[in-house]
Formats: structure tokens, C-alpha cells, sequence
């Protein structure tokens, strides 16, 4: 599942309309999320029996300056922290320090006009329970418009690699190291004012390459036999073993954001996660309630 922080910090840092036609500008950016999420089957396990709910509450923050390049382009850098805490799984709380470089160009002047933003990030996201840390390195593209004053639409497509370190080795015949995974995601997103304060946003995503999932002893052994798993180490979260696949997903997502001031607003989130790889199902549902104040 692709963390809601992530995704609302990048909304807000590419979101910030320019004005300026001609001249280069520096502005400073400062973005600020608190959010609250109710997680189901959080482990991602593909049997019910072992399929863990939780609640986590999550700090994200970014701060970087904007370079206005000419009239139609510009850069941004931005430095990017996010810290979880759950409430049950406390050996997941982590922390994640990065750092985001995007360019943007637009195809002429005017509100309706087509722009192209390419962007990079690179972090570290340190977990409590070592075997989960990782660094991320992800780079995409994205082409989006305004159709209307109400509706703007923009389709992106991204490439993933994180690297982890190997955790114990259970199975003698596979790899240990779970967590050094690579995926591709193809994204369609929609914005539609409402009123207002109100804007309603909705998503797709197909993801195709490798994911994890957790589960106990006895449910591990029917993975191992129907499926082709790439990498297996113990789990000590949700006492069983966590393992590597390559699959694909369809993750679906709304929200409805308002308004409360010009630089803050609250936000309602759904997203419904359906993966599979050769024979077995992988779901999640969460939701989420945040506060963002941009400066």
C-alpha cells in the first residue's frame, strides 16, 4: 500500500500555482500534515485468519524552495521527514528522511494549458524492527491539465527500488532479503471543485512488480506451495514470517478535502488495495483523517 502521507505531501509540493511569466524567483515552500488512519489487514496477509487491523498516527512535513526557470518551467528541492506511531504494532513506528527534486514545464501561459513534471526522490526509512528499514529511491513523470475552472485530470507513471538489509535466513534455497524490492505504477488522478471549500479527488493505480506480505507459520508453508516466492525471512511483528512476491495490484482511492483558512484544510481519505499474484489474493482497505497547513 502506498503510504496516504506520501501521497498528500507530493499533492501539496506540486500543487502550488506560479504566477510569474518572465524572470527567475526563488520562493520558500513549508508543508504540514498530522493524520490519523484506521488500517485493515495491515500485514497484507492473503488468509483471514491472520489478518491484522491497526490505527497509526503519522507527522509528515516538507520544506524546499521553488526556482522559477523562465516563464513556462521551474524546479523545486525539498526535503521530506515523516514519522509513524501505531497503536498496536509499535515495531513499526518509523521514521523517513528524503529528498524530492522535480522539474516542471508547462506548454504556453494561461490556466488551461498541458505541463509536463518530472520528479526523483531518495530517502531512508528507519523502522524500529531493523529488518522492515530501507532506503527508497523513486523517479516519474507526469502530464496533467485543467479541463474547467472545476476539473483538472493528470496521469503519471513512476519507477520504485527500495534496499533493505537481509534478515535470518529461514528457508535454505531462497533469499533472505525481503525488502529490496523494485515496481512500476501507471496513475490517473481526478480533481473536481465541488464548491468553494470543497474539492473532491478520486484515483487509479495498476502496480506491477514486487510486494511483501506477512503471515504466520502454518499459512507461510500453503504460500510456499502454490506460489513462487522470491525471498523469505522470519517476522517478528506479526510472529510468522514476512515474504517477497512479484504481482500486480489495482489501488483505488478518493477524498474529500475543505478548506478551513488559505493555508490550512482537512481531509477525508479511502483507499482500497486488490492484489494477486499466481493463485493467492492480497487486499487492504484504510482510512484516513488529516490536517494540512501550508505556509
Amino acid at each position: 500500500m502506498k503510504k496516504l502521507s506520501i501521497a498528500v505531501t507530493t499533492c501539496l509540493l506540486l500543487s502550488t500555482t506560479v504566477g510569474a511569466e518572465k524572470g527567475e524567483w526563488v520562493e520558500w515552500l513549508a508543508d504540514v500534515q498530522l493524520s490519523y488512519a484506521d488500517i485493515e489487514n495491515l500485514n497484507l496477509s492473503a488468509f483471514d485468519d491472520d489478518s491484522h487491523q491497526d490505527q497509526r498516527l503519522a507527522l509528515d512535513a516538507v520544506i524546499g524552495r521553488f526556482y522559477q526557470l523562465d516563464g513556462l518551467s521551474r524546479i523545486h528541492i525539498a526535503l521530506e521527514f515523516e514519522a509513524q506511531k501505531h497503536q498496536e504494532f509499535d515495531r513499526l513506528d518509523d521514521v523517513f528522511l528524503g529528498a524530492n527534486f522535480g522539474f516542471r514545464y508547462k506548454f504556453g501561459l494561461g490556466f488551461y494549458q498541458p505541463y509536463l513534471q518530472f520528479n526523483a526522490n531518495y530517502g531512508h526509512k528507519e523502522v524500529d524492527y531493523d529488518v522492515y528499514s530501507r532506503d527508497i529511491f523513486s523517479s516519474g513523470i507526469e502530464l496533467g491539465q485543467h479541463i474547467n475552472n472545476q476539473l483538472s485530470i493528470a496521469a503519471s507513471i513512476d519507477f520504485t527500488s527500495t534496499d533493505g538489509e537481509s534478515g535470518p535466513n529461514v528457508v535454505p534455497e531462497l533469499s533472505s532479503d525481503v525488502f529490496s524490492q523494485s515496481y512500476f505504477r501507471a496513475s490517473i488522478y481526478a480533481d473536481y471543485i465541488l464548491a468553494q471549500d470543497w474539492l473532491l479527488s478520486a484515483s487509479y493505480a495498476r502496480r506491477e512488480g514486487d510486494f511483501h506480505s506477512a503471515c504466520n507459520t502454518v499459512n507461510v508453508a500453503k504460500v510456499l506451495e502454490v506460489e513462487e516466492v522470491k525471498a523469505i525471512t522470519k517476522d517478528k511483528i506479526f510472529v510468522g514470517c514476512v515474504y517477497k512476491l512479484d504481482g500486480s495490484s489495482n489501488i483505488f482511492s478518493a477524498s474529500l478535502s475543505y478548506s478551513l483558512t488559505r493555508h490550512s484544510a482537512i481531509n477525508l481519505f479511502i483507499e482500497r488495495y486488490q492484489g494477486h499474484a499466481d493463485v493467492l489474493e492480497y487486499k487492504n482497505t484504510s482510512y484516513s483523517l488529516s490536517y494540512n497547513y501550508r505556509y
